[in-house]
C-alpha cells in the first residue's frame, strides 16, 4: 500500500495527492450502516469566487455555461441533442451519444446519468435528497483515507470530529468526472482539505472566523460527544457554495483495519491537514 503522509497545510498545494487505493465495489448498506445527517444549513453568503473554481451548487448566483455547448464526448462546438434521461448534456450527433453511453469518459454516460440529472444543466442541486447523495457520493470516494485519518487522528487528539471542507462546490465535487454540463472541464482541481478538530479548536478556530458556523455548534457537540468510536466518526462538511452540513458516518473500513491505515499513513507525527483531490483516489 501506498505510504501516504499527511502534510503541514502552508504546503499542501505543493504536494501531490495520495496514490490510488483499489476497492471494492460497496455494498447497500443497512439502517445502522448509513450516515446520519443531523444538520445541514447554507450559509447566508456566497464565500468568494477566488476560494475556488466552479458554479454555485445550491446558493448564489447562477452559472455562467458555455454559449456554445459541445458535444460530451467529441467536444464539437454546436451541439443540440440532449440525453432524454438526465436532460443536462449534449450531443453533436446519435452515434457520440450511442458510443459515450458505455464508453466516454470514466466508463460511460450510462453510469454518470444520474449524477448529471441531479445537477442539471446550471450545475445547481435544488432538492435536499440530491444534496444529500451528493454528499455521501463524495464521502464513499475518500472514505478509506478519511476514516483511517480521523481514527489515528483520534488517538493522538481525543474526542473530535472530521471537518471537511473544499474550494469547490457540492455540485462540482458530486460529479463523478471532472467535466461540466457544457461538454469543458472543470478548471483547476477538485480537492478536499481534511483536519480532525476537537470542540476548542472548532470555538477558536472556525467559529471566529465564520460566525455563522456557531449554528451547527449544539448538534456537532452532541455527537462528538455520542457517536460510537468503534464504529463511526462524527463529520463536519462545507462548500464554497455555502452549503455546510453534519453527520455520523459508519468507519469503512472497520476500526482495526482504520487503525492500521492510519498507523501506516499518517504515523510520522507530522501535524496539519490531509489534502485528497477527487479525480486521483
Amino acid at each position: 500500500m501506498p505510504n501516504a503522509k499527511p502534510e503541514d497545510t502552508a504546503n499542501l498545494k505543493e504536494e501531490p495527492a495520495p496514490a490510488v487505493i483499489a476497492t471494492a465495489e460497496p455494498q447497500a448498506p443497512s439502517e445502522s450502516k448509513k450516515i446520519r445527517w443531523v444538520n445541514c444549513m447554507e450559509l447566508g453568503y456566497v464565500p468568494s469566487a477566488s476560494a475556488g473554481g466552479g458554479d454555485p451548487s445550491s446558493s448564489g448566483a447562477a452559472p455562467t455555461l458555455c454559449s456554445n455547448i459541445c458535444c460530451f464526448k467529441c467536444g464539437k462546438l454546436g451541439a443540440t441533442s440532449t440525453c432524454s434521461k438526465c436532460a443536462t448534456i449534449c450531443y453533436c450527433s446519435r452515434e457520440c451519444q450511442l458510443a459515450d453511453w458505455k464508453k466516454g469518459t470514466g466508463g460511460g454516460h450510462k453510469y454518470f446519468c444520474k449524477a448529471y440529472k441531479r445537477v442539471g444543466p446550471k450545475m445547481r442541486i435544488s432538492d435536499d435528497d440530491g444534496k444529500k447523495a451528493a454528499r455521501e457520493d463524495i464521502l464513499t470516494r475518500i472514505r478509506f483515507y478519511a476514516c483511517s485519518y480521523a481514527v489515528h487522528k483520534s488517538q493522538e487528539l481525543g474526542e473530535g470530529f472530521l471537518f471537511l471542507q473544499s474550494s469547490s462546490t457540492l455540485a462540482e465535487l458530486s460529479l463523478p468526472v471532472p467535466k461540466l454540463p457544457s461538454g469543458t472541464m472543470i478548471e483547476g482541481t477538485r480537492s478536499v482539505l481534511l483536519h480532525y478538530l476537537t470542540m476548542g479548536e472548532f470555538d477558536q478556530e472556525v467559529c471566529r472566523e465564520d460566525f455563522e458556523m456557531a449554528s451547527v455548534r449544539t448538534d456537532l457537540t452532541k455527537m462528538v460527544e455520542e457517536y460510537d468510536k468503534n464504529e463511526e466518526m462524527t463529520v463536519l462538511m462545507r462548500f464554497r457554495c455555502g452549503h455546510v452540513a453534519v453527520g455520523v458516518a459508519p468507519l469503512v473500513p472497520d476500526y482495526r483495519v482504520c487503525k492500521s491505515l492510519g498507523k501506516e499513513y499518517f504515523g510520522g507525527g507530522t501535524e496539519g491537514a490531509l489534502q485528497l483531490n477527487l479525480d486521483d483516489v
